[in-house]
């Protein structure tokens, strides 16, 4: 299991260039960890930050995944994202943000799955991809 990475108030500067590829977006009161957003990087790095539960705002997260500052959520469905990316509902407050070549290779996978399961699932899957050479 790769190891995941925390970010707060205190470190999150360490953390403004990731090559961000995977995000997940959590209201504050989303079922699972409310206020979390967990990042994955092209390199396979996962990231974690809390802007609810921790010293963190949704601006110092904005600061570390850019492309989030330009989406909207709504109740079930990621309403809207930034050229170059795709969302898709995770359930219960959960979304999920790709950008549109890992959304090309998982994403019809993803959608297949009741959203209990993609919020379960999509984190091993885009680490499946982003680890297997292609050929």
């Amino acid at each position: 299991m790769k190891e995941v990475i925390f970010i707060n108030d205190k470190n999150y500067r360490d953390y403004l260039n990731l090559d961000v590829v995977a995000f997940s977006f959590a209201y504050g009161g989303a079922m699972g960890s409310g206020g979390e957003i967990i990042v994955i990087t092209k390199g396979a790095g996962i990231y974690s930050m809390n802007y609810v539960f921790g010293d963190m705002t949704i601006e110092m997260c904005d600061e570390v995944c850019s492309t989030l500052k330009d989406c909207e959520f709504g109740v079930l469905e990621v309403e809207k994202t930034p050229n170059g990316w795709k969302g898709i509902g995770l359930g219960m407050g959960n979304f999920l943000v790709l950008a549109e070549p890992i959304y090309n290779r998982i994403g019809r996978n993803l959608l297949k799955l009741r959203p209990s399961f993609r919020y379960r699932e999509w984190r091993g899957m885009v680490l499946e991809l982003l680890e297997t050479p292609r050929t």
